[in-house]
């Protein structure tokens, strides 16, 4: 059965790193734009071209903030990925600093049709400086690479994006100081082998601090691995995913008992319990879902530029 038509529309991905060369989470997204979209292009700083986009009447679907490399009188789609404001709040680095004050300078930047990857952020942009999304569109998940087919080849293996304090390394560590008997090993691949990666082990843990929406644990959700996740990003959302097994972020941070504690019953589980979360991806992560997300983005977007 051939997949559904992708939308008809031209969009470029505007933001620091060329996806095609570079990893990571913003880039992962440009990428599977294509998901939705029959054509889309890339440009960056390097390579922007306002006047192409003027001429062209292209949409261009920015990274939150980059919005403010275009002219006020260019119509363009910013995606917010996550707020820097409440980030800053757990790392107290430089860099979100200046991103929180990048983010609410390109809230107050008119012609800008504001797209979030979870409801958490857009009320929380709301509440900070306005700018509500006006369509919410969670990332896509290919459900053909990302297929639920677990081999179970590694049945002590649980694989983790711990790459940095914030995303639970130290947690990691302190769980796999403590129980020796299961192996813990990053997902430390490149984008094409991470469906392979994933199939392998028998859990995914990800014990962020912060999260927007963590497309890792949307692919690792609709690869139906049991997971083990901080109620942050996503799994603040309403509607978010609840067949995962969540702890308080200041526990995976404290590294207290109650961290031991609760790995100590995921892991039991995974014996008694049948864990579903590829359920969740089918239904709000496919890209049929992001399709008509972004159908009813770009309606928006064609009426503000019309008026242009």
């Amino acid at each position: 059965m051939p997949p559904p038509p992708r939308l008809p529309y031209r969009v470029v991905h505007y933001g620091r790193h060329d996806p095609l060369t570079h990893v990571g989470g913003v880039e992962t997204f440009a990428r599977n734009l294509g998901l939705a979209f029959e054509q889309v292009e890339f440009m960056t700083p390097a390579t922007l071209d306002v006047e192409r986009v003027r001429r062209e009447r292209l949409p261009v679907i920015c990274d939150n903030h980059w919005v403010l490399d275009f002219p006020e009188d260019v119509p363009v789609i910013g995606f917010q990925h996550g707020v820097a404001r409440v980030k800053w709040g757990e790392t107290r680095n430089w860099g979100d600093l200046r991103l929180l004050r990048a983010q609410a300078r390109a809230a107050r930047r008119p012609n800008t049709i504001w797209v979030a990857c979870a409801e958490w952020i857009s009320s929380t942009f709301a509440r900070l400086h306005g700018n509500r999304a006006h369509v919410v569109i969670y990332h896509p998940v290919d459900l053909e690479r990302f297929d639920g087919r677990l081999t179970g080849e590694r049945p002590r293996l649980i694989l983790h994006d711990a790459r940095t304090d914030h995303k639970g390394k130290r947690a990691i560590e302190h769980l796999a100081r403590t129980f020796p008997a299961w192996e813990f090993e990053p997902l430390a691949c490149s984008p094409e082998q991470v469906p392979d990666r994933l199939r392998s082990a028998r859990a995914f843990a990800h014990l962020s601090r912060y999260e927007g929406n963590s497309i890792v644990c949307n692919e690792a959700m609709a690869m139906d691995l049991p997971c083990f996740f901080t109620r942050v990003g996503l799994m603040q959302d309403a509607s978010g995913p609840t067949d995962v097994y969540l702890v308080d972020p200041k526990v995976a941070r404290r590294r207290t008992s109650g961290l031991v504690e609760a790995f100590a019953a995921f892991t039991a589980s995974l014996d008694t319990r049948r864990y579903n979360p590829r359920a969740w991806s089918t239904q709000h992560a496919s890209p049929d879902a992001s399709r008509a997300g972004w159908q009813a983005a770009m309606h928006a977007f064609e009426q503000l530029r019309d008026r242009y």
